[in-house]
């Protein structure tokens, strides 16, 4: 993804610069921050683009991820990028937020992380040029007419492969009435999530890793608690009771319309199964979500 970014942007400027009519300027000084969950190509695809359109460019990576931002400057650097024109500053998110997105001598600030960071970045610079990408809560809808095992497979790759801590990760599966009373599809489902082992990945037999943080906030409670109707279908547990990072994927089943785990974004290794009448009704509860990123 990261080489993609660094080839597309820019051939993306070539093709603007060859229009008739068109003329293109950079905006000056650009803030990158990136998160922790993509280290790589993410913070590449917010310098390359700012580069290739004739701006400077600061990246603050997240505090998770400080090493990983280091070594893509580095490898900018060698590239010929002039040490004036990117710039790395490793800070704490609160340091930024007080000293530099006030600064007017920053023009645009290209941000992906939570959504209350975006809006505390609105807060003290309305002005500012915000390019934000704030989170999802992604969903996978399967009907009746749909291969079961495949959607199951499918499914799972996508809820449970980075422990679910990207946004893009399936974090409700919603089943077509008829696939949600199929006790086949419900236990094929629960023998294919108990089977991913979790745990150190230097074990090859491992396919689920180490949470990056310990659970907090939206998904720490979602593991502590049911709403009335759900049911644990695969309860949360750890792989390993000495080390708290170690958490197998869980599911939750017979969430509702406007449940916690429906609404809210929980970025770690818990799938919620929903039931809806239709498909008209699945794509209901996926938009009610708020959540437009992905799904």
């Amino acid at each position: 993804e990261a080489i993609d970014f660094a080839n597309f942007y820019p051939y993306s400027v070539t093709k603007i610069s060859s229009l008739t009519g068109v003329e293109t300027s950079g905006k000056g000084v650009g803030l990158v921050i990136s998160p922790w969950n993509f280290p790589i190509a993410i913070p590449v695809g917010g310098i390359a683009a700012s580069l290739a359109a004739g701006n400077t460019v600061i990246l603050k990576p997240a505090e998770d991820s400080i090493l990983c931002g280091y070594r893509l400057c580095q490898c900018f650097w060698d590239a010929g990028i002039s040490k004036n024109t990117l710039q790395f500053l490793p800070a704490v998110g609160s340091q930024i937020g007080t000293h530099v997105i006030p600064n007017k001598d920053i023009d645009f600030t290209i941000f992906t992380g939570g959504e209350n960071t975006a809006y505390r970045i609105i807060k003290s610079r309305p002005d500012i040029s915000l390019s934000a990408e704030t989170g999802g809560k992604d969903a996978t809808i399967a009907t009746a007419l749909s291969d079961r095992d495949q959607a199951i497979k499918n499914v799972i790759v996508s809820a449970f492969h980075n422990s679910g801590q990207k946004c893009s990760a399936t974090s409700l599966l919603v089943l077509e009435k008829e696939l949600y009373e199929d006790e086949g599809f419900k236990k094929t489902l629960k023998e294919a999530v108990t089977s991913l082992e979790t745990g150190s990945v230097w074990d090859f037999s491992n396919r689920i890793g180490t949470l990056a943080n310990l659970p907090t906030g939206e998904l720490e409670k979602s593991l502590s608690y049911l709403d009335e109707g759900e049911e644990w279908l695969v309860p949360p547990a750890l792989a390993d009771n000495e080390n708290p990072y170690m958490l197998k994927p869980a599911v939750r089943w017979g969430t509702k319309n406007g449940d916690f785990c429906h609404m809210y974004e929980l970025f770690g290794p818990v799938l919620s199964v929903m039931r809806a009448e239709d498909l008209d009704h699945a794509i209901e509860l996926v938009n009610a979500t708020g959540y437009g990123l992905t799904s």
